[in-house]
């Protein structure tokens, strides 16, 4: 394998048969260069990652606040609604109660 050869990561090999000092940094020189490269592209991409995470958040986030009339009510209506003959049989009790006046 030649000094200026590539390996199959895309890096300059590091290492060569040759003693030549100069021809070693150069080729460090050029391992580094690719590294800074591939960790801006790193970076770019979690960046649109983490924009695209965050409009998906902030959809889902408007959605749930539009949709939450649906809960702005008190517990307990709701509980009496979701029954079997809830709100009716509860308020057939209250006026039957007051139907009932003192005699005199």
């Amino acid at each position: 394998m030649s000094s200026g050869s590539l390996s199959a990561a895309g890096v300059a090999a590091a290492f060569s048969s040759t003693a030549d000092d100069g021809h070693h940094e150069l080729v460090l020189a050029v391992a580094d260069v690719n590294a800074i490269s591939i960790q801006d592209r790193k970076d770019q991409t979690l960046l649109a990652l983490k924009s695209e995470l965050m409009a998906k958040l902030e959809k889902e986030v408007k959605s749930l606040d539009d949709d939450s009339w649906m809960f702005d009510g008190p517990r307990s209506r709701v509980n009496l609604i979701s029954r079997p003959g809830g709100l009716r049989h509860g308020h057939k009790k209250l006026t039957a109660s007051h139907d009932m006046a003192p005699q005199k």
